[in-house]
């Protein structure tokens, strides 16, 4: 029996279904690099986003598993650079939704989760298997002192877009159009801006 999680960004906006037909769906990760704390910085509400030392809990899985309940129309897809990864967020509330790679047709997603749907439905998700890129971790209680499963979290991942590709699930993608373009616009963060968010501890 599949599970259904829901997503939703914080003014209730977008509305997203995550379907977990097994743990092997998804794989939950902790992301404390320079990128994922600088984007934390750029929509605000830190301590809504990160765990403790700057962490982002990502959700990895292939865009079959996601469906758009409403509020397409408020993403926006921001980039610290010109060839950074795509960060969808919900322009109605600064609010980050998913992590995908600019080739957007491949099949990999990562939902970024706030602290307090980990405290809600998506802990039916599990808990986290990996940390990565502790190093940039802020230096605070409760910061990581090490890197754990990261290459394991990456064989999963080759894993499931493969499954995907394999499958025929990999042609199933709603953050893609008809034409195969992204279904909401890209902007890249200027330079002067994206320094401006950068943590302190990581100037």
């Amino acid at each position: 029996m599949t599970a259904t999680v829901k997503k939703t960004c914080r003014c209730g906006a977008v509305e997203v279904k995550l379907a977990v037909p097994a743990p092997a769906a998804g794989m939950r990760v902790t992301c404390y690099c320079k990128d994922c704390q600088t984007a934390a910085g750029l929509f605000g509400h830190e301590d809504d986003l990160l765990s403790p030392g700057g962490g982002s809990e990502i959700w990895q899985t292939t865009p079959d598993r996601i469906a758009m309940d409403s509020g397409a129309e408020h993403l926006e897809i921001l980039r610290l650079s010109p060839k950074g990864l795509y960060r969808w967020h919900a322009r109605c509330c600064d609010t980050p939704i998913f992590n995908t790679m600019s080739r957007v047709h491949l099949p990999f997603v990562g939902v970024v989760l706030r602290q307090a749907e980990l405290e809600g439905g998506a802990a039916g998700l599990g808990p986290s298997r990996c940390r990565a890129f502790t190093k940039y971790a802020r230096p605070e209680p409760g910061a990581p002192k090490a890197d754990r499963g990261f290459a394991g979290a990456g064989l999963q991942v080759l894993r499931r877009m493969v499954g995907a590709w394999i499958g025929g699930r990999a042609k199933t993608n709603p953050l893609l159009d008809g034409d195969g373009a992204p279904i909401a616009p890209v902007t890249v963060i200027p330079l002067e801006q994206r320094q401006a968010a950068v943590p302190a501890h990581l100037r």
